[in-house]
């Protein structure tokens, strides 16, 4: 049996509003002051930085007025972290400007809100805060730099400085600048973020390496660019960056999550059961890593903590899909086979999907088909009867004839998962195994790869083109 694990990604921010569409615009300028031990650049990204948090500040009444955010408990700072992430900011004006005390920038930015994106993406992150919590740190480290660079103006306009004194001021500008550049290239990584995984896992990368360059002291950064490596299936550099964030927050739970998920794949379980522990350690709610490491113990042959552990996992979240499912395998391990069905059943009525992504994912193994498909008499050969009743609105039954009463989306998540995956085009079965689909006796040695086959059954019976 395959792990079922998924990463947790991203391990990990005046004039009046106008609106055309579904697009809210606000245009906005700051006069950023110059000289001293404050460089012109370094005075322009920190105006830049300014002028598009007070013009996100703006949008905060109208994201405040949608009833996603009603429904959810809220702060400034996380509406801020709500709205960095799906905005356009661009600089649309920059010009010098003087007064009595010196001169500077005057820069006006132009900050464009989607609010249908908006919407979808609030609904994603206040599903998952682990996320949000990451966009919020890193609009408090945007504030904190502001702020520092306030006080750093300040001591920049007072007079009889010593040589050395201005250069150790000059430094903590670099400094605070770069810090807000990094917040910069965090908030183009995660605008590649569709909320399961990197849309551009090298983009990701490139940006957040960025991010390190400028600032190598952040945790979920590193959580962040491992899970992008992870995404390209780069596992031994995915747990390169887990360990280093562990090392900058050695009570991370995440980052002891995300890297028992690429021990998993690197097929390390022990050092997967390890990972999962510590991150229980740290978060004894945290339901996935209950369940995924009752996956490890699976594969390392202790089905018995395996399933205290999915036991474990369903108490927290009685709502996974994924948890019965992996213990609804195990239970079949174990002969306990009306278990088995019964933890399918409870999978099915709780995500009647998850069968179609258990085909995209490639989850099950061929020894899974064989012993759970055709002990479950769903594939049957010539010596045997074939009368099977079909009934999308029930998982499993039995007729009155004691004939069983199937699901085709539980059927076809099950053969389709393994025999039409296209990466399963070169195996075999003995040729007298079939099944029967709407009154076509269809032949398992027929249909090892033909995912063609697949999408025209979705198709037929659930109307759903699938590209």
């Amino acid at each position: 049996m395959k792990l079922l694990i998924a990463v947790a990604l991203f391990a990990s921010f005046l004039q009046p509003i106008t609106s055309f569409a579904e697009i809210k615009t606000i245009t906005h300028t700051v006069q950023q002051p110059v000289g001293g031990s404050q460089a012109p650049d370094d005075a322009r990204t920190a105006g830049i930085a300014r002028a598009k948090r007070e013009a996100l500040e703006q949008f905060a009444p109208n994201i405040e007025s949608m009833t996603v955010v009603k429904e959810s408990r809220v702060d400034i700072e996380e509406i801020l972290a709500l709205t960095a992430g799906v905005t356009k900011t661009e600089v649309i004006k920059e010009k010098n400007y003087t007064d009595g005390d010196g001169f500077g920038l005057e820069i006006t930015v132009k900050v464009e809100l989607d609010t249908t994106v908006l919407e979808k993406s609030l609904k994603r992150l206040l599903q998952d805060r682990s996320h949000l919590k990451d966009l919020k740190s890193a609009r408090e480290r945007e504030k904190k730099l502001l702020s520092r660079i306030v006080d750093l103006e300040k001591e920049n306009q007072q007079k009889g400085r010593t040589k050395q004194q201005s250069a150790k001021l000059k430094k903590e500008f670099q400094t605070a600048s770069q810090g807000l550049t990094a917040v910069e290239w965090f908030d183009k990584a995660y605008a590649l973020w569709d909320g399961k995984k990197s849309t551009e896992p090298k983009k990701v990368i490139e940006y957040l390496t960025h991010v390190i360059r400028l600032d190598p002291n952040l945790a979920e950064v590193f959580v962040n660019r491992g899970n992008a490596y992870f995404n390209l299936k780069q596992f031994d550099l995915a747990v390169a960056d887990y360990n280093q964030s562990i090392r900058l927050e050695p009570n991370f739970a995440m980052a002891y999550y995300n890297r028992g998920v690429a021990n998993a794949n690197l097929k390390q379980f022990d050092q997967t059961v390890k990972d999962f522990s510590r991150a229980i350690r740290i978060d004894q709610n945290y339901a996935t890593a209950y369940n995924n490491r009752g996956s490890a113990y699976a594969n390392l042959n202790q089905p018995n903590r395996a399933i205290t552990d999915y036991d474990q996992a369903i108490r927290l979240d009685p709502n996974d899909a994924v948890a019965y499912v992996n213990r609804g395998f195990t239970y079949g391990e174990l002969d306990q086979l009306d278990r088995a069905i019964a933890d399918y059943d409870m999978s099915i009525r709780l995500d009647a999907n998850y069968a179609a992504a258990y085909v995209a994912a490639g989850n099950i193994g061929i020894e899974d088909v064989i012993y759970h498909v055709i002990r479950c008499s769903l594939v049957h050969c010539d010596d045997k009867s074939a009368k099977i009743t079909w009934n999308n609105a029930i998982s499993l039954g039995i007729d009155p004839s004691e004939n069983p009463i199937l699901n085709h989306q539980l059927i076809w998540g099950l053969i389709g998962a393994v025999v039409l995956s296209p990466a399963n085009s070169d195996e075999s079965i003995t040729e007298q195994y079939w099944l029967l689909i709407a009154d076509f006796k269809m032949f398992i040695s027929e249909l090892w790869g033909r995912i063609d086959i697949a999408k025209r059954v979705v198709k037929h019976y659930t109307g759903v083109s699938i590209p």
